[in-house]
Parts: structure tokens; C-alpha cells; sequence
């Protein structure tokens, strides 16, 4: 059996819904904590979560990391208290791993707001995880028609191939990313997330110019912290040459999963850390629950239907 490692729960919230995808209205958005939901187990979201998370018994006992005044008397689990928007949760979740684990161990995040089951838990780091295990950054594409996903079917979706020429696979998001913190450019990573979270819900052609252009901005900032630390100020020109390039590739439809992770090598990593065999591993999967995080009335009602299956 793998060791176990450790794994924080990502339980903030901004208060206000997301961005409204044009197949929704605004009352179908959930707002809120919604980790705080309560299922007909009568655990609340992140109870429940926490409770799969442990039987799987691939995991230290789980971080919880959202507002303690929400979660005290409804998680039972260690709280790392925070308050605010998914930013602050994340700055919270960068000082706890930099102070309270080794940083060359993998260390797992997860979205309060998914559900998987045990067993899936267990496939997916069984087939997916554990034969790239000394991997520095991994995370799953979800490959499946929307239609399968019910009423998570309108969440964006994109187009990939598995290799050079492949098969093209229509793809979603998953919801658990395992990573050795000291490999990682923490900071670029928080801020990544911050701007894929300001825009999600849009499509890849509409969030792409304001990322880049908030992106860009963010970059210099960093760039001339560099600077004041004698480091070369590299960042402005190298994250956009990669995203754009991964950009591209995905509009013409020829972007592959390798070449996906040598562009998210090139922005997540220190450069040290790069020309290792695969240091970046995205798995695609068919798990599906990965895919089918809780934004919407209509999904919370379908997590509810499918909870005693867990």
C-alpha cells in the first residue's frame, strides 16, 4: 500500500455565483459555502467528502481549509481557518504546506464541491497516480461525452488528443491535483487559479484574453520581485509563450496531452525541475464524478440522488 499522503479541502467562497453560462439563468447558480450543503445523509457536502476521503485510506486525515465560524460544528476534521474568496483560501493553502510538510512528498488538494465515491477515489490514484508517483505536479482531464455528466452537461468542455495524430476527446476539468511543493512555483500557481477562477463558466475563447491580459500584468509584478532577489525576470515572456501556445493548439484542435504537460512544466515548475523524465503528468480518465463539481441547484439535486452510493 502506497503511503499515505496528505490532503487539504478547499472550502472558501466567494459569496456570489459564478459567471452565468448562456444556457442558465442566474437562480440556477448555487452562492455561498456550498461545502456547507446538507445532503440527505444529513452530513453537509464537505462532511461527506472528508468521511469518503478516509475510507479510502490513501490519505493522512484531511485539511479542511475554509471559515471555522461555517465548518466547526459540521466537519469533523482539522479546520485551517480562513475567510474570503478562493484567493485567500489558496494563500492559506500555500503557507500550511510550506509550513507542515516535507517538501519533496506529494501533497493532495481537492474542491470541497465533488463527490466521488471511495472506490473511484481508489481507481483513479490506483490507474492514474501511482505509476507516475514520483511525478512533481499530477492532474486528470475527464474524458466523456456531456450528455454523461447529466446536469453538470453544460460545464465548458474541450477538444484534445491523447497523442501526436490521436484521437481527439472531448474533455472537462477533474477536481484533485497532487503536487511535491518545493518543485513548484507556488506563487505563479496561486495566481493561475485566482484567474482561472475569476472567469470560470466561460468558454476557452472568451476567457483567454482577459487571463492574459490580467496574467501579464501579475507577471511583471512577480518579474520585479525577481529582480530585488538578483533573479532573471523571465516570467513575463515565458508563462504567456506558454499559454498562448497551448492556447493555440487547443482553438486548431491538435493540442495533446503531452505537449499539455511540457507547457504546464514550463509554467508551474522551477527550472531545475523540469528535465526530469515526465515531471508533469495529466491522466485522462472516464471517472466522472471528478468532472461534476456542484455549481448549480439542478447538480446539487443530482449529488443528493446519487450520495447513497458512496
Amino acid at each position: 500500500m502506497p503511503n499515505e499522503m496528505p490532503i487539504l479541502i478547499l472550502a472558501g467562497s466567494d459569496q456570489r455565483p459564478g459567471p452565468v453560462p448562456s444556457s442558465l439563468d442566474s437562480d440556477d447558480m448555487l452562492s455561498g459555502f456550498k461545502g456547507a450543503l446538507q445532503l440527505p445523509t444529513g452530513r453537509c457536502l464537505a462532511e461527506e467528502l472528508v468521511a469518503r476521503l478516509r475510507s479510502t485510506g490513501r490519505f493522512c486525515d484531511p485539511l479542511l481549509v475554509g471559515p471555522r465560524r461555517v465548518y466547526e460544528d459540521r466537519v469533523d476534521c482539522e479546520i485551517v481557518d480562513v475567510e474570503g474568496t478562493l484567493p485567500s483560501t489558496l494563500h492559506s493553502v500555500t503557507e500550511t504546506v510550506r509550513k507542515r510538510f516535507a517538501g519533496d512528498a506529494p501533497v493532495a488538494v481537492i474542491s470541497c464541491d465533488i463527490l466521488p465515491t471511495a472506490s473511484e477515489i481508489n481507481e483513479l490514484l490506483s490507474t492514474e497516480f501511482d505509476p507516475h508517483d514520483d511525478c512533481y505536479f499530477w492532474w486528470q482531464w475527464v474524458a466523456a461525452d456531456p450528455q454523461e455528466l447529466g446536469a453538470s452537461a453544460w460545464k465548458p468542455r474541450y477538444a484534445i488528443q491523447t497523442s501526436p495524430g490521436g484521437q481527439l476527446e472531448t474533455v472537462f476539468p477533474g477536481h484533485l491535483s497532487i503536487f511535491r511543493p518545493d518543485m513548484i512555483r507556488f506563487e505563479v500557481l496561486l495566481r493561475l487559479l485566482t484567474l482561472a477562477y475569476r472567469y470560470r463558466n466561460w468558454t476557452p475563447r472568451q476567457r483567454m484574453p482577459p487571463m492574459l491580459a490580467r496574467g501579464v500584468g501579475m507577471m511583471l509584478l512577480e518579474d520585479l520581485r525577481n529582480l530585488r532577489r538578483a533573479q532573471l525576470p523571465i516570467l513575463t515572456l515565458s508563462i504567456p509563450w506558454h499559454l498562448l501556445g497551448a492556447y493555440r493548439d487547443l482553438q486548431k484542435h491538435r493540442l495533446t496531452v503531452p505537449a499539455q504537460e511540457r507547457h504546464a512544466a514550463g509554467v508551474l515548475l522551477h527550472r531545475q525541475f523540469r528535465h526530469a523524465d515526465r515531471p508533469v503528468v495529466i491522466a485522462l480518465t472516464r471517472i466522472l464524478s471528478f468532472a461534476q463539481d456542484i455549481d448549480t441547484r439542478d447538480e446539487f439535486a443530482a449529488a443528493c440522488a446519487r450520495v447513497g452510493d458512496g
